[in-house]
């Protein structure tokens, strides 16, 4: 095996551990009542628009970079890949909010609004494991979709294993 696919396997290792890692300590975490992302997903924005910033360097100050039109293309993709993913996960941290009680979740993304629902309205709550979201839906039509990185959804799960829903 070469070193770039070694890397990459180690990557995807440590990647996945961060993410198991993250979603426990979430799940534990006890936030009486307050759903928000914790410094994780700041700090991820801050190393994607790092590593955006630096494939900008790299194109302006490293001739060559870019000397075929394969390696433009992947540095132009790095930029705006990365890129894009620090501003959603800047948009994740600083928008994404609720509260909840034993009686209601009201809860805000900057993607789907806000909605305010009763759990006595609660109809589904399944888990997502390819998102590693909670998708509740309720009989006024709409989901909230409750990520698991989200601080104080154990809290949430609590609740709604109290109103006899199961994972």
């Amino acid at each position: 095996m070469d070193s770039s696919t070694i890397s990459g396997l180690i990557g995807g290792v440590v990647a996945t551990l961060i993410g198991v890692v993250a979603t426990k300590a979430a799940r534990r975490k006890i936030t009486h009542g307050e759903l928000k992302h914790s410094a994780l997903i700041f700090i991820l924005a801050i190393v994607c628009i790092g590593l955006s910033a630096f494939a900008a360097w790299l194109f302006f100050y490293d001739n060559n970079v870019h000397q075929k039109t394969s390696e433009l293309i992947s540095f132009i993709g790095l930029f705006v890949g990365f890129g894009l993913s620090g501003l959603v996960c800047f948009a994740e941290y600083f928008k994404v909010q609720g509260v909840f009680s034993t009686e209601h979740i009201e809860f805000y993304t900057p993607w789907t609004g806000r909605k305010t629902e009763r759990w006595d309205n609660l109809i589904s709550a399944k888990f997502n494991p390819s998102m590693s979201w909670y998708t509740l839906k309720f009989k006024s039509g709409k989901t909230i979709r409750l990520s698991s990185y989200v601080l104080g959804h154990g809290e949430v799960l609590d609740i709604l294993k109290q109103k006899g829903f199961n994972f």
